[in-house]
């Protein structure tokens, strides 16, 4: 099951679809709002949630070491429709996958994420994404 939601962003509107779960784990809330972040191209809502030195892999590209990681990860143009079909999250690790619409076609996507530690308040200490163009 899904929750549909519309993001907007200085008037950009981005509508949203993400799994539901049941409650327990507090990261899957957390993934999903940083992928919506990414999908809407909002490197400063990312940047929050990532370490200074964290390190951000895409496949297929240079890795990036630092706070310009976010902008650096972002798909290369505006989403207009997100939907990520799973989160899972286990202790320090977290994936999604899904895919993301724009005027250039449809990207899919799957992000693995390592947190600092354990915490709740925890930010992204690695991630590696891989991307394929329809």
């Amino acid at each position: 099951m899904t929750v549909p939601s519309t993001a907007s962003e200085g008037g950009i509107h981005m509508k949203t679809v993400l799994p539901t779960d049941c409650g327990n784990a507090p990261r899957i809330a957390i993934v999903g709002e940083f992928v919506t972040n990414w999908a809407k191209r909002d490197a400063e809502a990312m940047a929050a949630w990532l370490t200074d030195d964290v390190d951000w892999t895409v496949a297929g590209r240079e890795a990036a070491s630092d706070e310009a990681a976010a902008d650096f990860a972002c798909p290369s143009s505006t989403s207009d429709y997100l939907e990520v079909n799973t989160i899972i999250t286990h202790g320090r690790l977290a994936s999604c996958d899904g895919f993301v619409d724009s005027e250039s076609g449809r990207v899919h996507f799957s992000h693995v994420f390592r947190f600092a530690s354990t915490s709740k308040a925890a930010k992204i200490k690695e991630a590696r994404t891989y991307l394929t163009q329809e």
